[in-house]
């Protein structure tokens, strides 16, 4: 493993560490609200509501078990490496085909068409 790709690999847990942190805060603010003006003993004694299953949206999705989803570390470590061998400039290029100046502009859903074309750079 590179030092690249574990940086990489560190900022996606970071996302994730990120996106769990949110969902606490989210179960906080419920919580909070449903306990609202009650002392300590009260607040403790009621029952927890479940909330009603959220729908699944019905967009297809990727067939996970045929490719992994590509995250934007995936796609900077690539980049990374084209960029040691000299190929920054096509590697701004592509980006700039994508509407973005940095990869963090970079659209979710465009993801796996810039990984495929930054692995083609060459």
């Amino acid at each position: 493993m590179t030092i690249i790709q574990a940086i990489n690999d560190w900022a996606d847990a970071m996302e994730m560490v990120a996106k769990a942190a949110r969902a606490i805060a989210k179960i906080a603010s419920v919580i909070a609200e449903q306990t609202q003006g009650l002392a300590a003993p009260q607040a403790l004694a009621i029952e927890a509501k479940e909330e009603a299953p959220k729908a699944k949206a019905t967009t297809k999705k990727k067939d996970t078990d045929s490719e992994p989803e590509v995250t934007q570390g995936m796609i900077r470590t690539v980049l990374a490496e084209k960029s040691q061998s000299g190929l920054t400039p096509k590697g701004k290029e592509l980006l700039n085909s994508f509407g973005a100046e940095k990869l963090s502009a970079v659209k979710p859903n465009d993801y796996p068409a810039l990984y495929e074309a930054a692995k083609a750079i060459g």
